[in-house]
This record gives structure tokens, sequence and C-alpha cells, in this order.
């Protein structure tokens, strides 16, 4: 049972021409259809330029949103003015994250704030605290400042 494939007789050169330009007839578009095109092109091409900058806008928030976000929970160096027996002296203070210890950049000793007291303990060794001494804090500053000391120092 083999199909019998459809025998295809090949076009004369006029009937070929006559029918691509029937072709052609059809798909040429009448001076209304061309502006219409025209017209929604240009009504894309309007829409796509508009989307670009909302989407570069909405990324450029989210991205302003997230660092203020960071800038107010995570906590800002500050830099301290701490005196004893007359000896005063300045460190960039950094108060850590939770599970962190505070940290005090320029020194080894290990810092247990008392800030709202205006004290600062500076300790060898935490768990003993006769290697801790005690220092009155007599200024503090912010972050801008604390930054300076650093870069400066």
């Amino acid at each position: 049972m083999a199909i019998n494939p459809k025998k295809q007789t090949l076009l004369n050169k006029s009937e070929f021409q006559k029918q691509q330009a029937a072709k052609k007839k059809k798909q040429r578009l009448s001076p209304q259809q061309k502006m219409r095109q025209q017209a929604l092109q240009q009504q894309a091409l309007q829409a796509a330029t508009a989307e670009a900058p909302t989407k570069k806008g909405v990324k450029k928030l989210i991205f302003i949103g997230i660092l203020t976000a960071i800038a107010i929970l995570f906590p800002k160096p500050q830099l301290i003015t701490y005196k004893k027996l007359g000896l005063v002296a300045q460190s960039v203070y950094w108060p850590g994250l939770p599970g962190v210890k505070p940290v005090l950049f320029d020194s080894v000793l290990q810092p247990i704030p008392a800030l709202d007291r205006d004290t600062l303990y500076l300790c060898q060794d935490v768990s003993n605290p006769d290697t801790c001494q005690k220092y009155a804090i007599i200024k503090k500053e912010g972050f801008i400042a604390a930054m300076k000391n650093l870069i400066l120092d």
C-alpha cells in the first residue's frame, strides 16, 4: 500500500510572474493602513522608552531605601575623648552588633561601655574585673568626626 505522491507541474514564466504580482498586490497596504501601522509603531516605541526610565527609577529607589535601612539599623562608629589622671586620649569606638563585641580601633584592650554614665572601662581580660581601668568620657562626636580621625591618623 504505497501512497502515490501528487505530481506537480512547473509554472511557466508568465504564470509565475502573475502569481508573484498577485502576492505583492495582497501585501500592499492602503494609505490609511500605512498611517495606522506607523501610528501603532510610534506608540509602541514611546511606550518602550517610557517604561525604561521608570524601571531605572524603581531600581534606584530600592537601592537608596536599602542604604537608608542599613544606615539606620547598623551602629555607627563614634569618636570619643576619654580621660584618667590628666591623661586625655581620643579613640574611635564602634558599639558592635548583636553577638559582636564593641571595639576601640586603636587599642588591644576590650572596651566595656557605660556611655549613659559617661564612663568607659578598658579591660585586658573581660572575665577578670581586676584588669579593667575606668576612664571618664569627656566628649562624644559622631560618625563624620570618627571617619576623619580614622582617615587622617
